[in-house]
């Protein structure tokens, strides 16, 4: 019953031909709820505008503070499950078909025994990735989703999440770029000797290789990441995180005039 109420009162700032999608959460301010609503074209990637409801009939300084938590959350938790999500499908199983067999096969060439060694500390920067991720996942699903309302705690917890796959992707990146640079001759014998190595394994090295260009792309963006990297994790972590809510408050600025109903200027 409640549900419908929301999306009757969503429906309310709704233009012609938009549609839109109300966030599975809200946020308790003085005893009332505030929820974040999301108007798109037939995509949700196609963004016309955002506004915070509900159905306690709270003042307006209470709706814009709402802003703040449920924009913070809505983006950290969308950064979260479609960008770091679909990495996570990289399973440990990929690196070990490749790594067992050059142990096997090459084990006195120095260049792939080498190569090597850098494949395997991807894979455990990996497996710490998978099972941040993973955890999280079943925290959202079964903590947020469940009593639908998040805290600061809650929002806390997901941008150190956020920041430590950030980090994990960017040292894989650091690894992965002195394995292209410097042991090139690794995955080229890697794709050269099909008797030794499976058909699954030079799929999985292929994949990796053709995905380069994005991949440069990707670690040019990660200069901030640079800087900071001489520090220790926990340092970097909370700078990441002090990081992604300036970056927040700015993409709240810049999108004021999208704001619709009570909490708009």
């Amino acid at each position: 019953m409640e549900h419908k109420k929301l999306m009757k009162e969503a429906a309310r700032y709704k233009k012609w031909f938009e549609r839109y999608s109300l966030n599975p959460f809200a946020y308790d301010i003085n005893g009332r709820k505030y929820h974040y609503v999301i108007y798109h074209g037939s995509k949700t990637s196609d963004f016309k505008g955002y506004a915070i409801i509900s159905l306690d009939g709270g003042p307006k300084s209470e709706y814009r503070e709402a802003i703040f938590p449920l924009k913070l959350m809505s983006a950290a938790g969308h950064n979260i499950f479609n960008l770091a999500g679909p990495r996570s499908k990289v399973l440990p199983e990929y690196f070990k078909g490749v790594i067992d067999t050059v142990e096997t096969y090459f084990s006195d060439d120095p260049t792939m025994r080498e190569g090597n060694q850098l494949l395997k500390e991807i894979m455990d920067l990996q497996v710490r990735f998978n099972s941040i991720y993973h955890e999280y996942e079943s925290y959202y699903d079964h903590h947020i989703l469940v009593k639908r309302e998040i805290t600061d705690q809650d929002i806390d917890d997901t941008f150190t999440v956020l920041a430590k796959l950030d980090l994990l992707q960017f040292r894989q990146g650091l690894i992965l770029e002195k394995l292209d640079n410097q042991f090139s001759e690794f995955f080229q014998k890697i794709m050269k000797e099909k008797k030794v190595f499976s058909t699954e394994s030079r799929q999985f090295i292929k994949g990796m290789q053709s995905g380069k260009d994005s991949f440069e792309q990707g670690m040019a963006e990660f200069t901030y990441e640079r800087d900071i990297m001489h520090l220790s994790e926990e340092e970097q972590i909370e700078i990441k995180k002090e990081r992604i809510i300036k970056n927040a408050e700015k993409l709240i600025q810049d999108r004021e005039k999208l704001l619709r109903g009570p909490a708009a200027l």
